[in-house]
């Protein structure tokens, strides 16, 4: 209202002075020639200049009024646009709602031709992009919004996904080491880095990464022991492919590195045991993996190291060392099952049978002592009906072979004989199946 009222009185400021030289045009020119001169009268030059500051300040307020009104002008124009994309931007989501994919993207398109820089219009039509699998306009899309709008995380976080779709797992990388660059603590973030790094097996740069997340967690909180494990077992990949790649020096330093994490680390020890030049010694370090967390693969590995070291006196050396496993471990079954089975194949019928037996008291129950037990009783007194007993237990048939019939079109298996496949609709295409059984 007050710009208004400063153009108008502008405005009659300029008619009066106007008015009054267009009655008086011989006088008034006089008066100014007198006025301009030094010897004239200073009233009148006084009245001159503060009619030339007010018809001054008439033109610059009068300009600052039209000024107004057309910014007036455009930002209800500018509001009227970014009313009709609002209401384009819900159409489509309700279009999306209902499923209807193209009214849905033209609608989100027209949004963004009102109004470009509308992120959620954006974000909108990036999510409808992905779930079309339409990762490419999603990408450009998304490009798009980025130059006019770098520092909004949502939109780099949809590229993220894009990228994923697209299968281009370099960019991805390249993408969240940026991200990881802005945002060095996010979780989400470092674990999707971690992820990238493990599918390109960029060992190295995986285990700096979980160094990193851990620094971050508290001590003895959950998140710090998964850090922790993710750091040993990024290590023990990278030893690993040091050693294939014949740098051991740098392999025994990694591996330095996965103990400190983790003590019990079962591939670790292996590793270490296969990196040793003398079979000693790479028994002990199998045998110091078995003390500090039992599991069958340290025995295994011991039982071959041995058998290639000496193949005419091995065998007593492992039933010896059996023997001393299990006086140390009487409840690691296991160990027990082992030593039952090397005592099966070298012919310690009696041994193997009191192992047999002690596993069945321990509540050992299962095909592996189905098939010892059938194995036993078959080589010693080739009892075959009980060895068949006991091996049709670890196949899981309690009575009788079932036949399986087939449909020879399509393959669908049935264990009755049909009629009409209900699959593919053919007749009299099921026959027995020569490939497959069941046990009823």
């Amino acid at each position: 209202m007050i710009y208004r009222i400063i153009l108008f009185g502008g405005l009659l400021v300029l008619l009066g002075a106007a008015y009054l030289i267009y009655l008086n045009p011989t006088e008034t020119s006089i008066a100014l020639t007198h006025g301009f001169s030094i010897d004239g009268t200073m009233p009148f030059f006084l009245l001159l200049a503060i009619v030339a500051g007010a018809f001054a300040s008439g033109i610059f307020f009068s300009l600052l009024a039209v000024r107004r009104q057309i910014s007036i002008f455009f930002l209800a124009r500018r509001l009227r646009r970014i009313e009709n994309a609002r209401q384009a931007l819900l159409e489509g989501v309700e279009a999306g709602f209902k499923g209807e994919i193209k009214k849905a993207t033209a609608s989100f398109n027209r949004a963004l031709r009102l109004d470009g820089k509308n992120i959620e219009t954006v974000l909108a039509l990036a999510r409808l992009y992905l779930r079309e699998r339409r990762p490419e306009a999603a990408l450009r899309t998304l490009d798009q919004a980025i130059e006019y709008s770098p520092e909004d995380p949502r939109l780099h976080w949809y590229r993220i996904q894009a990228l994923q779709k697209l299968d281009d797992p370099l960019r991805v990388t390249n993408h969240l080491l940026f991200m990881k660059a802005r945002y060095p603590r996010n979780r989400a973030l470092m674990g999707m880095l971690v992820g990238q790094f493990y599918a390109r097996g960029y060992w190295r740069e995986a285990l700096e990464t979980w160094q990193e997340i851990s620094k971050e967690e508290a001590k003895g909180s959950e998140e710090k022991q998964t850090a922790l494990s993710g750091i040993a077992n990024c290590a023990y990949e990278l030893a690993r492919s040091q050693w294939l790649a014949r740098l051991p020096e740098e392999a025994a330093a990694t591996l330095k590195i996965v103990f400190e994490q983790d003590r019990d680390h079962l591939a670790a020890y292996l590793l270490k045991a296969e990196m040793e030049s003398k079979k000693g010694e790479a028994l002990n370090v199998l045998k110091s993996g078995f003390r500090r967390k039992p599991n069958a693969v340290f025995l295994l590995e011991c039982e071959r190291l041995q058998l290639e070291d000496d193949l005419e006196n091995s065998t007593e050396k492992i039933l010896k060392f059996y023997r001393k496993v299990l006086s140390r471990n009487p409840e690691y079954r296991p160990a027990r099952w082992l030593y039952a089975r090397f005592c099966l194949e070298h012919q310690k019928y009696d041994e193997a049978e009191v192992a047999a037996k002690r596993l069945r008291e321990s509540g050992f129950t299962g095909p592996l002592l189905e098939v010892l037990l059938g194995e036993l009783a078959c080589r010693r007194e080739h009892r075959l009906h009980e060895a068949v007993d006991h091996f049709k237990k670890a196949l899981g048939c309690v009575e009788r072979l079932q036949p399986v019939f087939g449909c020879e079109v399509c393959g669908r298996l049935s264990p009755d004989w049909k009629y009409r496949c209900p699959h593919c609709g053919t007749y009299n295409s099921y026959d027995l199946s020569e490939r497959i059984c069941s046990f009823g």
